[in-house]
């Protein structure tokens, strides 16, 4: 049998910090399958490059306007404007007003994990260890990777 999750105002998990992105994994992991809950919080021009994972991902914008590119297919989504994006779908988004808030929900609990991994990296330094945790996680950037550091 599942666990009831229930998060009060007073005991909202601290944020990760995502490549300038703030997230709070609000359900995560097993306590919540199918699925997974996030708040996500950036600033203008933030967001992930192109990219895609095995799994199902949906935002529901409640503060700001952000473009939300799926196969090649750009529309800008307002405060209150839904997506749904199918696991496997290249995607990318990007806050396009001066800060954006989105509600995500995904469907595997890889994504939490992935987040979680990645609090406080920084670009272009950590590149690698970027590269390195997505490929641990089932997440594909379209970008190309940093070449290593050459020894000597």
């Amino acid at each position: 049998m599942r666990t009831v999750h229930v998060i009060d105002a007073g005991n909202v998990p601290a944020p990760v910090n995502v490549v300038g992105e703030t997230i709070t994994i609000l359900a995560g992991g097993d306590l919540s399958k199918p699925f997974e809950v996030h708040i996500q919080e950036g600033v203008q021009g933030g967001g992930p490059p192109p990219h895609f994972h095995p799994w199902d991902e949906a935002f529901l914008v409640i503060d700001g306007q952000v473009e939300v590119t799926v196969e090649g297919k750009a529309t800008t989504i307002s405060a209150g404007g839904y997506v749904h994006i199918p696991g496997g779908s290249i995607h990318a988004y990007k806050n396009i007003s001066p800060t954006a808030k989105m509600i995500g929900v995904v469907s595997d609990p890889r994504g939490g994990q992935f987040f979680a991994a990645m609090d406080q990296f920084k670009v272009p330094e950590d590149l690698p260890r970027i590269f390195e945790i997505a490929e641990r996680y089932d997440v594909t950037f379209l970008l190309p990777k940093p070449d290593a550091p050459s020894a000597g």
